[in-house]
């Protein structure tokens, strides 16, 4: 009898483990910024709570096609320079950056991703 509760806890306990696994701190979709005509850059399912950079040079257009918000920071290491705000972005919206402000050069996500993925 011992061996069939054994056998009867690991089969279930192990599903458990293999669907926690497969859970993680990123949003699903991918994040898009391009700078004029040249540069296009995508990231793939951003990592949760993680800072992420642009292109050293910056970005002028972000487009969010994940399921998670996300803040466009001007300065390096989602931070933002005195007199330049950072911006707002909501899930599955693009936006342009004022020229005369400066471009965005990183940015964090906003809440928690959601438990499937959108796309």
């Amino acid at each position: 009898m011992r061996v069939r509760r054994t056998l009867a806890v690991l089969s279930t306990i192990v599903p458990l483990v293999w669907a926690a696994t497969g859970c993680s701190d990123s949003s699903g979709g991918r994040i898009t910024a391009t700078r004029g005509l040249t540069f296009a850059q995508s990231i793939s399912n951003p990592v949760h709570g993680k800072c992420q950079a642009f292109a050293p040079l910056g970005v002028d257009r972000v487009s969010n096609h994940t399921g998670i918000d996300i803040v466009l920071h001007k300065g390096f290491g989602c931070t933002d320079p005195a007199g330049r705000p950072s911006s707002y972005l909501g899930t599955t919206y693009s936006a342009s950056a004022v020229i005369s402000l400066g471009l965005w050069h990183s940015f964090s996500t906003v809440g928690w991703p959601p438990p499937v993925n959108p796309n």
